[in-house]
């Protein structure tokens, strides 16, 4: 899948990795990141409501006007999907206000419901969803991943986890919390429903 990879204007710890070939887009106050990372990103969208500097010229600026339903990372998600990006990684999700942190997490499913893979990116977790089917979970020094339903209830069968097999997860119950990694690699397959993935050191 073609690469994109998406800054918001949250907390940016830990390295940024950008593959060779990927698409960079920076979301509103997410160009600071770019900045101090001295990074050129392809496009540069939202409402600039939170950041005033000056815009490179290099780039595509797209300017949306502060009343509308998308948040600024979605608008940034909905043109990465448009121009066929679909394995897309957000870094800057994080931190600062907790209705952002929340957004970008449900950012994740709307990713996942329009035919592409994301994940939130930084120092101390990896953030994904992951609807029915394989997926594969690498341990990259991780102590915890935790498992969540999405749905009402989700079927799992996890191997490669402390707590393996066949798992039953209840939205109203975090059962899934802080499973542990036994292996160099975790393979979750979704039998039904949706789960939220979070890998943390």
């Amino acid at each position: 899948m073609k690469q994109c990879v998406i800054f918001g204007g949250g907390e940016l710890t830990g390295e940024v990795h950008i593959p060779r070939s990927a698409l960079v887009i920076a979301a509103d106050s997410g160009y600071s990141h770019c900045q101090r990372l001295s990074l050129d990103p392809h496009v540069i969208i939202g409402d600039f409501d939170s950041f005033s500097g000056e815009l490179p010229t290099a780039a595509q600026i797209i300017k949306a006007p502060p009343e509308k339903d998308d948040t600024d990372m979605i608008l940034a998600i909905r043109h990465a999907l448009e121009r066929g990006y679909k394995d897309i990684t957000l870094y800057g999700a994080l931190g600062g206000r907790m209705g952002h942190t929340l957004a970008n997490i449900s950012a994740l499913e709307f990713i996942e419901e329009h035919g592409g893979t994301g994940r939130i990116a930084d120092g101390k977790y990896i953030i994904s969803v992951q609807s029915e089917g394989v997926r594969e979970y690498t341990n990259d020094k991780y102590s915890y991943i935790s498992l969540f339903s999405l749905t009402k209830s989700s079927e799992i069968m996890a191997e490669g986890l402390k707590y393996g097999g066949k798992i039953r997860l209840e939205r109203a119950f975090p059962l899934g919390v802080s499973n542990e990694f036994i292996s160099d690699k975790a393979v979750i397959n979704v039998i039904s429903g949706r789960i939220l993935a979070v890998s943390e050191k």
